[in-house]
């Protein structure tokens, strides 16, 4: 940035300040190659008596990914304004990108007039802008005419149509435009994992990315994650581990601090803890996420003081925590029973880190409080909050009334739930097994009938195992397995056999 002032002072002091030559470096590098200088860019931009469609187009296309894509739109109303700089095909990708981050469709549908009257409707670089626009704006049906009627179309075309499919919510037309894709790249094949990711489908996503290893595309950071993710939500660790090797040989150990954030989670959410510590350890600069994901990775296994302790080494070697780590390190007080320690960090967050704390970490000192019985003092704090209790500050305080047997808190909290949730199963059951355990019988056969009448069922238990690298899903009462008949027998042979011994 030094080094651009330098420059930006010695072309004002040779009078060079309105030569097209200097200034499209001068403005491309303060705001494309340095985006955190775009307000220094801006100043410059200013200055210029003339600006050409070149510069316009450049500090177009900082605005439209930066904070303030409204920028972008300004910027354009002054080249349409004064006249001297027509826009050309370049401008407006840029635009409509600006649009779509504001998901201002309104403004997009303008642009849109605008590059049909320029004659700039048929350039691939629109129209797949056009594409996103649409479906960004729940507009998929137009997303999809602008598409069909292309009349070439390159990878980003229908990269972008798969995006769209799955930001609207449809897995399946996602995947049917993906598997008629003519040839795919990482970006295409990143986008349809983080979509099955998305939707809980993590065992396609794992396929997806073996697939991807078949076509040889290497994997770009995006992919890594959305496949780590799955790991850790299978708990196929053995998958995880060859990923891991994978990309240690692909990147030269040299890992994105995303990614190392990434294996960390992984790891502990496979259970192991060993492998976590390694990762974590041989990160030579540690961020925030990297300590984030170790103090959560600690506490999900009980560790409550072990991630005290690093909390506060991590403030010691100069990283700041952010609100993540904070929910990290007070649901680590919940588990481990540390209270006190719980109460005085979520008191330091606003006074020493000054920052605000939200619904979850309210959540999470009713989780405390609750788990250590201290149950009316858990509904003294909920009816104390600056903001209005949700589901899961109320599922805590019922999971903390049934562990200890506090009924009538447990039904206030209850009846607020299956008001807001009458279709959640879990609640029902929560709320019954509190009854049974206090013996209450009559109003155990109550909610079962309560959730008879709005056709309310227990979702079905379900394990996981990883077996040579393929994780295989359990459900009760599901038989579609082709093992199904022969697990069933010999779990028979098991039962027996602990029966004769006993």
């Amino acid at each position: 940035m030094q080094e651009a002032k330098q420059l930006h002072a010695h072309i004002i002091v040779s009078g060079l300040q309105q030569q097209e030559h200097y200034l499209r470096k001068l403005i491309t590098f303060l705001a494309i190659t340095n985006p955190f200088s775009i307000d220094y860019a801006r100043v410059v931009f200013d200055r210029i008596h003339i600006p050409s469609t070149f510069i316009y187009n450049t500090m177009i296309r900082a605005y439209a990914s930066s904070p303030h894509p409204q920028q972008a739109l300004y910027l354009h109303y002054q080249m349409h304004k004064h006249g001297y700089s027509p826009p050309d095909k370049y401008t407006f990708p840029f635009l409509l990108k600006a649009c779509s981050n504001l998901f201002n469709l309104r403004k997009g549908e303008e642009t849109h007039c605008q590059l049909i009257k320029y004659g700039f409707d048929s350039d691939i670089f629109v129209q797949n802008s056009l594409i996103y626009l649409y479906g960004s704006n729940d507009k998929i049906i137009t997303a999809r005419r602008v598409f069909d009627e292309m009349g070439v179309r390159d990878i980003a075309s229908w990269t972008t149509l798969v995006t769209c499919y799955l930001n609207f919510g449809s897995v399946e037309l996602a995947r049917n435009v993906f598997n008629k894709m003519p040839k795919r790249s990482a970006v295409s094949f990143s986008a349809m994992i983080a979509g099955y990711i998305r939707k809980g489908r993590y065992g396609e996503a794992l396929e997806l990315f073996h697939n991807s290893q078949i076509a040889r595309i290497e994997p770009n950071d995006s992919m890594i994650m959305s496949v780590l993710c799955a790991c850790a939500s299978l708990g196929a660790l053995d998958m995880g581990r060859w990923v891991h090797s994978y990309i240690s040989e692909l990147k030269a150990n040299k890992f994105d601090s995303r990614i190392s954030t990434a294996l960390i989670d992984m790891y502990f959410k496979c259970g192991s803890i060993n492998d976590g510590v390694r990762v974590f350890s041989g990160t030579k600069q540690k961020q925030v996420g990297e300590w984030t994901a170790m103090i959560s990775g600690i506490a999900m296994h009980g560790n409550g003081e072990i991630c005290i302790d690093l909390f506060e080494e991590m403030v010691t070697s100069g990283v700041r925590p952010n609100l993540v780590t904070f929910v990290a390190l007070l649901a680590g007080c919940a588990h481990a029973g540390l209270v006190n320690e719980g109460l005085r960090y979520f008191q330091r967050m606003k006074s020493e880190f000054r920052i605000e704390p939200t619904i979850e970490h309210f959540g999470c000192v009713v989780d405390i409080l609750g788990r250590a019985g201290r149950i009316n003092q858990a509904l003294k704090f909920i009816n104390e909050m600056p903001m209005e209790a949700n589901a899961a500050i109320w599922g805590a305080l019922l999971n903390a009334c049934r562990v200890h047997k506090n009924v009538d808190l447990g039904q206030v909290a209850a009846r607020w739930l299956i008001r807001e949730e009458p279709w959640n199963g879990a609640i029902y059951m929560t709320l019954l097994n509190l009854y049974k355990e206090t013996e209450r019988w009559e109003d155990v056969e109550g909610v079962k009938q309560e959730m008879k009448d709005v056709c309310c069922r227990k979702n079905p238990g379900c394990s996981l195992i990883e077996v040579n690298g393929v994780c295989h899903e359990f459900v009760v009462g599901d038989r579609s397995d082709s093992c199904a008949f022969e697990l069933c027998l010999k779990l028979g042979e098991l039962i027996m056999e602990l029966e004769e011994n006993h």
